[in-house]
């Protein structure tokens, strides 16, 4: 169901009774800021990247992503509230999506005490992905947050091989493509990242 939960078998099997799983192939939107939420997204299986998005001057925000076993916390508090979400998700990587009513939420909520505790730390953990993400904006320069990014991005070895493109990257980070491409040389002058083709290599 959903991977690395400890839940009482009683519960998972109601989970499994009372849920839908969809498939989302990558680059496709899940949420669109506007969209109704009458239900709770949990990530099965794949990655979902949550953004802010200003339609008028067609920029985005990168809030967070989100993987298996997790949520996500914007979402969250819509559906809660049977609100309209504030934010969009797309799907990083090929993703199936588990969908669960809010009824149903608002019910287990009274009865389990290990679902709260599950929503709770879910919640915690997008809650201070959220705010490194406010951190991050308000009081680092591009090329601090472009290194933190690519950090974040790398493997265990300092590596990113599958590298997006500089627009992407541009996305993720609410700033043009052409700043992104002159941050990078920059980084690369303070011998903070070694640049090549199709690998860059985080040096400090």
């Amino acid at each position: 169901m959903i991977k690395n939960l400890t839940l009482p078998a009683s519960l998972v099997s109601e989970i499994e009774q009372n849920s839908t799983t969809i498939e989302v192939p990558k680059n496709i939107k899940i949420v669109s800021k506007g969209d109704l939420m009458d239900y709770v997204p949990f990530i099965k299986n794949g990655s979902v990247r949550v953004f802010i998005e200003d339609q008028d001057s067609n920029k985005e925000q990168l809030l967070y992503y989100v993987g298996g076993g997790e949520t996500c916390l914007m979402s969250m508090i819509a559906s809660f509230g049977d609100k309209i979400s504030m934010v969009s998700a797309v799907a990083e990587s090929n993703s199936e999506i588990i969908k669960v009513s809010n009824e149903r939420v608002r019910i287990w909520q009274k009865e389990h005490k290990e679902w709260n505790d599950l929503i709770l730390d879910l919640f915690l953990k997008r809650y201070w992905d959220l705010m490194d993400t406010i951190n991050a904006l308000s009081f680092q320069k591009v090329d601090e947050r472009l290194y933190s990014y690519l950090k974040k991005e790398a493997s265990d070895s300092g590596e990113l091989k599958a590298l997006k493109t500089h627009k992407q990257m541009a996305k993720d980070l609410g700033t043009s493509r052409e700043v992104i491409s002159r941050t990078l040389k920059k980084l690369q002058q303070d011998n903070k990242i070694n640049l090549s083709n199709s690998l860059i290599q985080i040096l400090k």
